[in-house]
């Protein structure tokens, strides 16, 4: 059964936020804050 519009939406943010907070562990940064928070509230905006 394929996924909904709002569910592949969700599953892209997740990986997103997945591979930034990888990245982040490596060398955190202001930038990373930034692009967190900008993946958070993509997120909250999909729910």
């Amino acid at each position: 059964m394929p996924r909904g519009r709002m569910k592949h939406l969700q599953l892209v943010a997740a990986r997103i936020y997945h591979l930034l907070t990888k990245e982040a562990a490596y060398g955190p940064n202001l930038q990373h804050l930034d692009d967190f928070r900008a993946a958070q509230k993509l997120e909250r905006s999909i729910d």
